[in-house]
């Protein structure tokens, strides 16, 4: 029945509406990127390599993690439990921690890469030894933009193309085949379907056992984030773009055109990063703040 939204320059506001949220007092004013929660205890992650943890539902923070010469932003968190959870971010960056925080282990997983990129690695390592090749690994890894959990299955979204899964937490990693080399920044898990967004309005999905199929949004804003709400899927895009999906009734070529695919514009045309229900009201953090998400015309 509330939420938290995390956003530029460290600012963390708490709310059970659009209206009633108070900021709260951060200790950092690194920009945040994602927050996530086990119970009363948050965790969000951003820029300068930064990890926050909190508590008490977000009243109070603390710094758990934070190296600003990484120059490298975190962009997304999820604990399992209480103490166990995984950070992902720009440049292949991961870490994990199994006591809620308290350390964090950096982990390069070259299973991640592209068949042809792990070859040279190989080569790399037989000729320079592995402390070029850790360096190397390290250079090459692409972003990890988003992470998502459903209850058995790690899955991961991220620059290039990139979409992989795991079955042991993230310690080891499958990349899912797909033909597209477009950087994804959200992939959710839907029934038995995946679905993953990306740049320039590109949003696929996988039903079992079949190919991806692509779904035409007719317009090319990049999807930042895919909400899912009862037998739906909303893409959340730049330029306002919202688009509410059927996934259960979708045919063989689906497009804006179809009833299943129902994509509106918003009038101000402002970019929706995510958005939450809560109260049964549906929220969306926006670059100019919070705003109720309206899916239709």
């Amino acid at each position: 029945d509330s939420y938290v939204a995390v956003g530029e320059r460290g600012h963390i506001l708490l709310g059970h509406s659009l209206t009633d949220n108070i900021q709260v007092a951060v200790p950092t004013k690194a920009t945040l990127t994602a927050v996530t929660h086990v119970e009363e205890q948050l965790w969000a992650v951003g820029h300068d390599y930064t990890i926050l943890h909190s508590v008490d539902a977000g009243q109070s923070w603390t710094i758990q993690y934070q190296d600003p010469s990484k120059e490298r932003p975190l962009l997304d968190i999820l604990f399992f439990d209480s103490l166990h959870g995984v950070v992902a971010g720009a440049y292949g960056s991961f870490m994990r921690t199994r006591d809620g925080g308290t350390t964090w282990q950096s982990e390069l997983h070259a299973s991640l890469l592209h068949a042809d990129d792990i070859d040279y690695l190989e080569e790399v390592r037989e000729l320079d030894g592995e402390e070029f090749y850790l360096e190397e690994l390290s250079s090459i890894l692409p972003h990890l933009n988003r992470l998502h959990f459903d209850g058995s299955t790690l899955y991961l979204a991220g620059e290039a193309g990139m979409l992989a899964k795991s079955n042991d937490f993230g310690v080891s990693w499958e990349r899912i085949e797909i033909d597209y080399e477009g950087s994804f920044f959200d992939i959710v898990t839907v029934g038995n379907n995946l679905i993953a967004g990306g740049l320039r309005g590109n949003l696929f999905i996988q039903k079992p056992e079949q190919e991806w199929l692509k779904i035409d949004l007719c317009h090319t804003s990049s999807i930042n984030s895919l909400m899912v709400d009862d037998q739906q899927v909303t893409a959340l895009s730049n330029n306002g773009y919202i688009a509410v999906i059927d996934y259960s009734t979708l045919d063989t070529d689906p497009s804006c055109t179809d009833p299943q695919v129902n994509v509106v514009q918003n009038a101000d045309k402002i970019t929706i990063l995510n958005a939450v229900t809560v109260n049964k009201n549906k929220l969306a953090v926006t670059t100019q703040g919070i705003a109720n998400l309206v899916t239709k015309e």
